[in-house]
């Protein structure tokens, strides 16, 4: 009986060299380094954006109160008193009113100038064209037979640094009346009602009441 013979290398097993398993090794260390840099530079995009989003609506989030708002004036003006709803204060020398209402998310600067018997008609007319061209945010205003200067905001979404300088041009409005007629910051173009320059407080004070 023949024997069959197969030759051995039918059977022989060819296994991968060593150098072909450190060829794909080296592709796969470049891959997971070249994903790791392009995830680190997709990191330095992303994060400054996203603390911006987060700063921004952490600053939508922020209410003022009545307790901030005293907080606000108390560490700007002088001989801060509170009454219920009214904060009394002085800045350069005027006398000025914080009313609040929470319900209706108002706040209101007022300082009284003079009474509505000693306007005629044509300064009447004066404090109109003022407070369309120089008193910017404050405003001339008649209540209770009294012309008062006033801002009017509301109270939640006011900040710091708005409340001072609501502050300013409403002391400003009062030193400036019967002269400039004006708030002290900014001044929208072409009245001839005042110089149109910056008032500080106490500068340029108008008549007494």
């Amino acid at each position: 009986m023949h024997s069959l013979k197969v030759p051995l290398k039918s059977f022989s097993l060819k296994s991968p060299s060593l150098k072909s398993h450190a060829l794909n090794l080296g592709s796969l260390n470049s891959f997971i380094h070249r994903f790791k840099k392009q995830v680190f530079v997709l990191l330095l995009i992303l994060l400054p954006q996203a603390s911006l989003v987060a700063a921004d609506d952490e600053s939508l989030n922020t209410t003022t109160s009545p307790e901030s708002l005293h907080a606000f004036i108390s560490s700007y003006a002088q001989n801060v008193k509170v009454s219920k709803n009214v904060i009394s204060f002085e800045y350069a020398g005027i006398s000025l009113f914080c009313v609040w209402d929470a319900n209706a998310d108002r706040m209101r600067l007022v300082s009284p100038i003079a009474k509505i018997e000693d306007l005629d008609n044509e300064l009447l007319l004066t404090l109109l064209k003022a407070n369309y061209h120089t008193v910017l945010d404050a405003r001339y205003a008649i209540g209770n037979d009294t012309l008062f200067s006033v801002f009017i905001h509301p109270l939640s979404s006011i900040t710091k640094d708005e409340t001072e300088s609501a502050i300013r041009q409403v002391a400003n409005t009062v030193l400036t009346y019967g002269t400039t007629f004006n708030s002290g910051e900014l001044v929208f173009g072409g009245n001839n009602q005042g110089s149109g320059s910056e008032t500080k407080p106490g500068e340029d004070k108008g008549e007494s009441m």
